[in-house]
This record gives C-alpha cells, sequence and structure tokens, in this order.
C-alpha cells in the first residue's frame, strides 16, 4: 500500500466490514466502559482512532487549537482533550459530549493536503496524506482537525476514510441503523426507559394536560374531546382535541368530513381579553352541507364568540419549497466550501444574503404574527388561521402569537410545551420536513427552523421579557439535526404511537374498545426507545443547561377574563359592531367580506344551508385596516415603566401587550451564532473570548459595577476630570436612518473597565440587548455598535487591516436599532 514517497489508498483496502471491526473491538467495549479514554455507550463500538490530533475551537471557545485524541465509533465522532478528566463510570452515559458530532449529522468530508483538498466518500482514493480533516455538518457547524507531524499516516487515513464510510447509510432509509446500533443495546434500553420526563412542563399527550391549559388561560366554553383516540377520525390530529362544549362527539364525528384531512377547527390558546385563537385546514370541495352540518360548523368556528376572522395563510406566507430553497441558500453563503474553493467577496457579501430571502420569509412571518396579535386583542372574537393542510404555517403563525402574547411561553419550559403543542402533538411533518432518510427531497423543508429564527429574532429584540437564552435556540436547532429523538422522527402522534407502543386492543361494555400497552415492550428488539428532545441532560452538562435560562423580573400577571373584553376603546370595537354571525377575512393587513370564506355562505349549489347567510356585515370600506387597530391599540411607554392608552390614563404594564417586532430591513439581523460559526472566514477573524462563557447574572453583575466605578469616580471630590457638555438625547424614532461605514464580521469588544481583570465580558451581541423604545438614557459607550455594523476599538489589533473603516474621530456614532448581523 506505501509505494514511494506517495501514498496510494482505497477505501476497500484500509476499512474492512464495519461488523469484522467492531468484532475486532468487542473485548474492550463490551459494557460501556473507557476505551483509550473515551467514556463508551454501552453497546458501542470504537471503529477507528487517531492520537495527537488539535481541534480547532471557535471564536465562541475561546479560539486556538486543542490538543487530543479524535474517535470514530459506529454512532460518532469524539473527541477526548488531552487534559480532561477521566470519565466516570458510575455517572450516567450521555449521547454526545461537548466535542463529540453524531454521523447522522455529518453531510460531507474533507480531507485537506499540503497543496490541495478532497471531498471523501465511501468510493473514492485518497492520494496523499491529510494534513487537516474538515467535517461539515447539517446543522452549518464546520469541524476542522489537524493531524500532527507525529501523528501515523496509516492513522490519519483510516480514520478519515472510517468517517466517510460510516457517517452516509449505503442505502436510503437506513440512517437510523447509526442510533439503533448506540441505542439498540440492553443496557441502553433499560437506562432510556427509566428516564423520567420533564414533570414542569406540558406534555399535552392526555386529558388532563388540555384541561391543565384550559385552566391556565381560563377558557371558559371549551371542553376535551377524545373521539379521535384511536385515530379513526383524523390520522394526523392528537387523540384529545379541544371543542365547543355546545358540540358533542355525536355531532363533531360529522365535521371532520368536511376538512383536508380531517382537520377541524381546533382551540389552541385564549388570550386574556377573551379572543379566542384557532387553527384548521381548508374546507373540502364538494362536500353536501346538511343543516345539521352547517349548525355545528359554525358553533364549532364561533366558539361562543359573535364574530370570527379567517386568517388565510396560503397566500403571504412562503411555501415549503420556498423555505427550503431559502435556506439552501442561506446555507451556501453562510457555511462556505473550501474543497470548492468558491466565496463571496465581502462587498457582495449582503446583497447575497438579502437574495436568499430567508430574512425576508422570517419577517412576513413574524408580520402575520403581530397582525394576529394585535386583532385578538380586541376580544369578543375567535380568529382561525387556515391552510390548506393546517400544518406547516399554521404551526409557525399560532407559536409566535402565543411567544409574543404570553409570558409563559417565553419561559424555558412554557415554551418546550409550546412546541410540544403547537408542533409535535399537532402533527408537523418533522420526519418528512427533515429527511433523515435522504429519500425523498421533495418534502424537505426547514418551516421549525425558520421559526425558531423568528423566536429569536424577538428574543435579541426584548431579551428582558424571555427567560429562556439564545443558547436554549442554538441547542434546539443543533438536536433538529439529530435522528436521535421521537419529537422529530414522526409526522404525526400516530406514527409515535406506533414506533413506542404494541397496541392490542380490548373490548369492556363501559369503554368500549380500547388500546393495550404492555410495559417494557418494543416493537422490534433492535428498535431502542427514543428520547424526546426535552431530555437535555442527554446531550448538555449541567454547566451548559444553566445557560439556557435567565432570571426575569416578576411580572403581574392580570387575571383572565372569563367573559370577554372589558375594554372601552371605542376604536377596538368597530369589529365588534358587526352583525353577530359575521366572518371576515384578514388578508394583506385589511379586512374583507368575502361570500367565498364559508362554503355554506356562498349562495351556489345545491343542499346550501341559505338561512344563516351574513346578516348586515359591514363592507370592506366600512371595516378599519391593521394600521388603523395598531393605532388605536397602541401603547405609549413611560420611563417608569408604565403605560399610557389613547385615553391617557395610566396604569401598570399590561404583561399581556404584544411584543410587537421591528420590521425595518436593518432591525433583523442574521443569527451570527447559528449561521456564521461554520463560516471559516468567520472564524478567522472573530474576536476570541474565555470559554468559559458568563451567564447573564455574572453579565448584569459586570454591568453594575462598571455603574458603580461611574458614581464613585464622578462624586469623588478629587476629581478634576473637566464635565463633559452633554450631547442632546436622539430619537430613536426614524429607523430608516442608515449608517453603513464598517464591515460584517467583526463584534465589537467591550473596554477595559475597572473589574475587567476580574470579570471578562462575552462579547456584545451585534443586535441591540434592548429595543430601541426602551433605550436606556444616557447610555452612550463610544464602543457600542453603529446602526448596521459593530466597529472595534481603536486601540484593538486587527487581524486584516484592509476590513478597517476610514479613522473619523470627529464623527459620532450614532445609536444602534437594530444591525444586520446579530450573535
Amino acid at each position: 500500500m506505501l509505494t514511494g514517497s506517495k501514498t496510494t489508498f482505497k477505501v476497500r483496502q484500509m476499512v474492512p466490514d464495519i461488523k469484522e471491526r467492531m468484532l475486532s473491538h468487542s473485548g474492550v467495549n463490551a459494557r460501556g466502559r473507557d476505551v483509550f479514554g473515551l467514556r463508551c455507550l454501552p453497546g458501542e463500538c470504537v471503529l477507528q482512532r487517531a492520537l495527537l490530533v488539535r481541534k480547532k475551537l471557535t471564536a465562541k471557545e475561546g479560539g486556538g487549537w486543542l490538543s487530543g485524541t479524535l474517535f470514530c465509533t459506529h454512532f460518532r465522532v469524539a473527541f477526548v482533550p488531552q487534559d480532561s478528566p477521566k470519565p466516570d463510570d458510575n455517572a450516567d452515559p450521555v449521547l454526545l459530549g461537548d466535542h463529540d458530532v453524531a454521523l447522522a449529522s455529518i453531510e460531507k468530508v474533507v480531507a485537506v493536503g499540503p497543496s490541495r483538498t478532497k471531498l471523501v466518500t465511501a468510493s473514492s482514493s485518497l492520494k496523499f496524506t491529510p494534513e487537516e480533516l474538515v467535517l461539515y455538518c447539517r446543522d452549518l457547524r464546520v469541524l476542522c482537525f489537524l493531524f500532527d507531524r507525529l501523528t501515523p499516516d496509516t492513522q490519519a487515513v483510516e480514520i478519515t476514510y472510517t468517517i466517510a464510510k460510516t457517517y452516509q447509510p449505503l442505502k436510503p432509509g437506513t440512517v437510523l441503523a447509526f442510533q439503533n446500533a448506540a441505542l439498540g443495546s440492553v443496557e441502553m434500553k433499560q437506562f432510556l426507559s427509566n428516564r423520567r420526563r420533564d414533570s414542569h412542563m406540558n406534555w399535552f399527550d392526555s386529558s388532563s394536560d388540555w384541561e391543565q391549559e384550559l385552566e391556565r388561560t381560563g377558557a371558559c366554553g371549551w371542553r376535551v374531546s377524545s373521539v379521535n383516540d384511536r385515530f379513526e377520525m383524523s390520522t394526523s390530529l392528537p387523540k384529545f382535541n379541544v371543542v365547543p362544549q355546545k358540540v358533542l362527539d355525536t355531532e363533531l364525528k360529522k365535521t371532520f368530513a368536511h376538512f383536508n384531512e380531517g382537520r377541524i377547527p381546533r382551540w389552541c390558546w385564549r388570550h386574556p381579553r377573551g379572543s379566542d385563537l384557532l387553527r384548521m385546514a381548508s374546507f373540502q370541495n364538494n362536500i353536501y352541507h346538511e343543516k345539521d352540518d352547517i349548525r355545528n360548523l359554525e358553533l364549532i368556528l364561533f366558539g361562543g364568540q359573535s364574530l370570527c376572522v379567517v386568517v388565510e395563510l396560503g397566500d403571504e406566507m412562503p411555501s415549503p419549497t420556498d423555505i427550503q430553497l431559502a435556506h439552501t441558500r442561506l446555507r451556501a453563503l453562510c457555511l462556505g466550501d473550501i474543497s470548492t474553493s468558491v466565496s463571496v467577496p465581502d462587498d457582495k457579501w449582503l446583497s447575497t444574503l438579502e437574495s436568499t430571502h430567508w430574512l425576508d420569509y422570517t419577517r412576513c412571518c413574524l408580520r402575520k404574527a403581530a397582525e394576529v396579535a394585535c386583532l385578538l386583542r380586541g376580544g369578543h372574537l375567535t380568529v382561525v388561521l387556515q391552510e390548506a393542510e393546517d400544518r406547516d404555517m399554521t404551526c409557525v403563525v399560532s407559536s409566535l402569537v402565543q411567544v409574543m402574547c404570553d409570558p409563559h411561553c417565553r419561559t424555558r419550559v412554557g415554551f418546550q410545551g409550546l412546541v410540544q403543542k403547537e408542533w409535535v402533538m399537532a402533527g408537523h411533518r418533522f420526519l418528512s420536513r427533515i429527511n433523515y432518510h435522504r429519500d425523498s427531497d421533495k418534502e424537505e423543508a426547514p418551516v421549525f427552523l425558520l421559526f425558531l429564527d423568528c423566536v429569536w429574532q424577538l428574543w435579541v429584540q426584548y431579551p428582558c421579557r424571555f427567560q429562556l437564552t439564545g443558547d436554549f435556540l442554538l441547542a434546539l436547532h443543533d438536536s433538529f439535526h439529530l435522528p436521535l429523538f421521537s419529537s422529530f422522527l414522526a409526522n404525526c402522534h400516530r406514527e409515535r404511537c406506533k414506533r413506542s407502543q404494541n397496541l392490542s386492543q380490548s373490548y369492556t361494555p363501559v369503554n368500549g374498545w380500547r388500546d393495550l400497552v404492555p410495559r417494557g415492550s418494543f416493537p422490534d428488539p433492535s428498535d431502542p426507545p427514543l428520547p424526546p428532545v426535552w431530555d437535555w441532560a442527554l446531550q448538555y452538562s449541567s454547566q451548559r443547561r444553566e445557560r439556557f435560562t435567565q432570571p426575569v423580573p416578576p411580572l403581574t400577571l392580570p387575571q383572565p377574563l372569563l367573559n370577554g373584553n372589558l375594554n372601552t376603546n371605542p376604536e377596538a370595537h368597530r369589529l365588534s359592531d358587526s352583525a353577530p354571525g359575521s366572518v371576515f377575512l384578514l388578508s394583506r393587513g385589511s379586512f374583507s367580506c368575502s361570500a367565498n370564506l364559508l362554503p355554506w355562505r356562498s349562495g351556489g349549489g345545491s343542499g346550501v344551508y341559505r338561512k344563516s347567510h351574513r346578516r348586515g356585515g359591514s363592507s370592506s370600506e366600512n371595516l378599519p385596516g391593521l394600521e388603523r387597530l395598531l393605532k388605536a391599540w397602541a401603547l405609549t411607554e413611560l420611563p417608569q415603566g408604565h403605560t399610557t392608552t389613547t385615553s391617557g390614563l395610566q396604569g401598570p404594564l399590561d404583561s399581556y401587550e404584544p411584543l410587537l417586532p421591528l420590521l425595518l430591513g436593518p432591525c433583523l439581523g442574521v443569527w451570527r451564532d447559528c449561521y456564521l460559526r461554520g463560516a471559516l472566514h468567520a472564524q478567522a477573524f472573530s474576536h476570541p473570548i474565555s470559554s468559559s462563557t458568563q451567564h447573564p447574572v455574572e453579565q448584569l453583575a459586570w454591568e453594575v459595577q462598571q455603574l458603580r466605578d461611574k458614581l464613585t469616580l464622578a462624586s469623588s471630590p478629587t476629581n478634576t476630570v473637566p464635565a463633559k457638555t452633554q450631547e442632546p438625547r436622539r430619537t430613536d424614532s426614524n429607523l430608516n436612518q442608515n449608517t453603513n461605514n464598517s464591515t460584517f464580521l467583526f463584534p465589537a469588544s467591550r473596554p477595559p473597565g475597572p473589574v475587567a481583570s476580574r470579570i471578562t465580558p462575552p462579547i456584545s451581541n451585534l443586535q441591540p440587548r434592548v429595543p430601541p423604545a426602551r433605550s436606556r438614557a444616557g447610555h452612550r459607550d463610544s464602543s457600542k455598535h453603529t446602526f448596521l455594523f459593530g466597529h472595534p476599538s481603536s486601540s484593538e489589533s486587527r487581524p486584516d487591516q484592509r476590513y478597517l473603516p476610514a479613522p473619523n474621530n470627529n464623527a459620532k456614532l450614532p445609536k444602534s436599532n437594530g444591525p444586520s448581523l446579530g450573535s
């Protein structure tokens, strides 16, 4: 295999069959013991290892290189640092360590030689010894490993080929064999079966869970129906659904046939002012509407309210194909590829970003959710989100509305329950949209990732209103690409039940046919029990999990109004003045009275029940547009934390006021910690920080200490520093003022303060930590970011001087209203 100075390797020569290599290591790793310093999972086998390997650390990890040993198992690529502590055999196994990556999340393997790079596959040949190994991951990470000069050439080549042979299954549909091999042992099955679920979050898999949500939101007039407990009415809906109390189950069964896939209108959430949020699929065409069916349909749509607004999402929202294309372009822009030598010039980067349309789709989702949130605030109505199949954009909009309006959904457990309710149990096609099997590209679309990006935009603009942090959103983003969790490995609740249970049935005169679930049984001996994604202890250490939450000030939540809205604002009641039973369409920010919203009210066709035709409904000319509603419901904030309503009355801040996002171009940024962490040029020029990223409490303590030092210096009698003329406070009302005089890759660093030696603050985000309307007076640090981009201090050394802007000592830095790149 060695010929002269050149080495030629064939994958079939160097890498034997995986089964043979597993047998060769079975003696050292039968019970998950320590193998060469690697804590293996029960049943996990080491396929190959390479000594004296250095891993390139990202800027968030401190930069530089970390020495250690690189392993490849049949489940993951693991890197064990040289100075890492010895693993504890008594500790619970962790699926992935801080430096590990699952084989199933690797997208391609690139070998870097002295003068060339090569994309390595299972059938390729390598004619040089790799000096560097680059792993491109599906979650936009790029892992770089550098082989030392003392690393044996055979180890460098073999581990490269082993990863290339095992990360991509040979046959479509076998990607789940990775976690089956890692989690399918008897010890691991027993360990996963004994894991306890988080008791603090709502899982929405039982009738009591839904009743708890009805009680929490104060929703009266609704009940939990189990008519779909055997998935006979709709295979994609959960077992339990919330419907009006006046509709009996016998009558409810007749309504499923009127909607696509049987996805009837279902209750999602109630606003404290009395409005209800529903979601449903489109009506079936050519369905004969009986008189009783029409009565039940209207009872479900109105839910006891006198007004119904249908929000059709098909016309304005992006399609799954659009989302997939935008995300593919975004990956190509942010991830880069050193194997093709194709990169986007810096002066074309922002225009290329705009052409991906990813931020446009993010802005579209936030705008539509803001419209619905403002509409719900009026009370006395039901807002129904309608989509053709009710499994994609209705999930996005309904979830964003609740994040904007409900403080509980901005906590970690509340947000997890929200995803469980509106995505997992509601039947979002996770398995098809993620396309783990890589067998159907037509269904692939990262709709859930678009939702996480929208939540991140809200978190950046309102950081003090969220308990969850950007680290939590990033962890959920990364977990989305791992085929390990039951939350993402099915398209509906019915598929999850089939995979996790042996369903046998028994009949009793009282309960009828019921499913019996034998305890401790599995459908297939090789099929492991997959954990939910919310079991964070399987992926992250306690130190990482502590960064998932931050303290938020206690909010006085108003009591829900069980009988509707008590608002006396006349402008907010313009829609409520319409005749009872009116149905309106909200489209492109304005209302209309389309006769085709309800098929039985269109006036055509036989069997149409015309008695309940719209009575005295207002025309589209008499309806207030969204701008008038926003103006009528807008609240002017005061510095003391009070609000002034349109009537001029002052009162405490309403915790349920929607967090309306800023949607102008500069106010939406790129999720830098997620999208740009794998860009090699961004890693090269990022300012390194301490690997132990501070907790928000430590960051707050640092800021408080800074203020104390400034107050001490100002109040000192020996202070001879001349007082500076106070600059007039600039308003942030004009968000279109643009000052583009820097680059997009460099974050700003904090100036050295009196406590800089004791506490090292993290890099401040490129997005403002406080919304412009909430900016504190007198906060004018000269090192803060400009309107679009970040400036480092003048004394800081830069790796590339061509990115420096022209010096201008007399120029004043404008206040940041939201840059284009975030953290």
